[in-house]
């Protein structure tokens, strides 16, 4: 009876939440400007490749085009619009919903919420609402991007002569050739659990900063800072990459070690900003 209620209270409340998510102008403004961008990535690189037959002469070292090396996912690290695309989600993935929660605790209209539920229920609808807001404004346009691809551009296997990739000599790359849809959903997937990761950093940041727009950036600080550091320690002692750009770009083949950062990575961004909001947010008394 009790886990009864308890799952019954917090239906009530995740459908508050999300009612409040989607009567935001900011999340039709946040997937309006990332549709934009990955439309801009579909006319560069997609439009292009309508002509298949393109400098495609028969040869082992030439080959159609294929929805598989056309769609932006292939291009994130080496087209401008789908590289910058990936850092503009970045800033966009918490302005939806963190910002109502920061203005919530701001005007303590939050104590309405604490004073109907436990504050651990009420923290807990946020985080999810939170993380499920920032991984569709990552994934949506990146989704509309792969379809209108598709719609224009065959999905021919992808073969190992170069062109798609340079060796099949880890899982992913496997995985790659023998079932692309498999690797690209995977990839998806991946957009989503990042977009929705870094999105709660700025949960956690909430509560440490009192500055609302220190709060709505702290997602893309933490992307890039994540990056940076990856960087010196690759540079300075040989550690394989953890970049985000290069865990979440599907034009970035992963040898089989760097499934450990491709797993591990969002689960850990989640569980330290999840540690870091729960913990804070059982202190909450607003001011």
């Amino acid at each position: 009876i009790v886990e009864d209620i308890y799952m019954h209270e917090m239906r009530i409340l995740l459908k508050i939440e999300f009612k409040r998510l989607l009567k935001n102008k900011m999340l039709y403004i946040s997937l309006l400007i990332g549709i934009i961008i990955t439309m801009g990535a579909f006319v560069d690189k997609a439009v292009p490749h309508m002509d298949i037959l393109n400098g495609y002469n028969g040869n082992v070292a030439s080959y159609p085009f294929s929805v598989f090396n056309s769609w932006m996912g292939m291009f994130i690290g080496f087209d401008p619009f789908a590289t910058a695309y990936v850092y503009v989600c970045m800033l966009l993935c918490s302005l939806p919903y963190c910002g109502l929660f920061v203005r919530d605790n701001n005007n303590q209209y939050i104590l309405q919420y604490y004073s109907r539920a436990s504050k651990n229920k009420v923290n807990s609808a946020k985080f999810i609402v939170t993380f499920v807001s920032g991984g569709l404004i990552v994934l949506i346009p990146v989704v509309v991007n792969l379809l209108a691809t598709m719609m224009f551009i065959p999905a021919l296997l992808p073969v190992e002569n170069g062109l798609f990739i340079a060796s099949g000599k880890s899982i992913m790359s496997c995985l790659f050739v023998n079932k692309p849809f498999v690797y690209t959903f995977i990839y998806l997937l991946q957009f989503f659990i990042y977009g929705g990761a870094f999105s709660v950093v700025s949960l956690a940041v909430s509560f440490i900063f009192d500055n609302y727009f220190l709060v709505l950036i702290s997602p893309f600080v933490s992307y890039y800072a994540v990056g940076v550091i990856s960087t010196v320690l690759k540079n300075l002692f040989g550690f394989y990459t953890f970049n985000p750009m290069a865990l979440i770009s599907p034009s970035y083949i992963l040898m089989d070690i760097g499934l450990i950062g491709f797993i591990l990575e969002p689960i850990i961004i989640i569980l330290l900003s999840g540690l870091i909001f729960f913990k804070k947010g059982a202190q909450n008394e607003v001011l």
